[in-house]
């Protein structure tokens, strides 16, 4: 049997990445909230602070995405662990036929690849609504530096 522990280690930081990724988004996110938060305080609810309400409804949207990209994340590692244990009939719920247990082989497969399918999609949703938020709060913050008048 072939060494693949270069694939191993390729896959470990693969994961390692995505994974810090997606905790970086989610700072990001938080940091924003916050700020953005400040910024509206005290602000009366009138058009002129939409864009600002809109950033933070983003914002809220892309932290719930990371969360779900994590839990995603984690379903599909639990998959992949369930397929290998499966398929090398150390289950410990192992079916008792081999049909059985080729049925099952392939259902954790599939589980595992659209667990990962659905974190895929819930990264870049958050990096999406985080952006977009962001373009809607410089977009808010421009707009109340035209309309204050005697700002540089």
């Amino acid at each position: 049997m072939a060494d693949n522990g270069d694939l191993q280690e390729l896959q470990r930081l693969h994961y390692a990445s995505h994974s810090k990724y997606a905790y970086f988004l989610l700072g990001a996110t938080g940091a924003a909230l916050g700020y953005a938060l400040q910024k509206l305080d005290g602000l009366a609810m009138t058009w002129w602070v939409a864009p600002g309400i809109f950033s933070i409804l983003c914002w809220l949207a892309s932290f719930y995405a990371g969360c779900k990209r994590i839990s995603w994340a984690h379903r599909a590692i639990q998959a992949n662990y369930d397929y290998l244990q499966l398929q090398r009939g150390i289950h410990p719920h192992q079916p008792a036929t081999s049909a059985e247990a080729q049925y099952a082989i392939e259902r954790r497969q599939k589980d595992a690849l659209g667990n990962i399918n659905n974190s895929s999609f819930y990264l870049k949703l958050q990096f999406w609504l985080l952006a977009t938020g962001l373009i809607a709060f410089v977009g808010w913050r421009l707009l109340e530096m035209l309309r204050i008048p005697g700002a540089p």
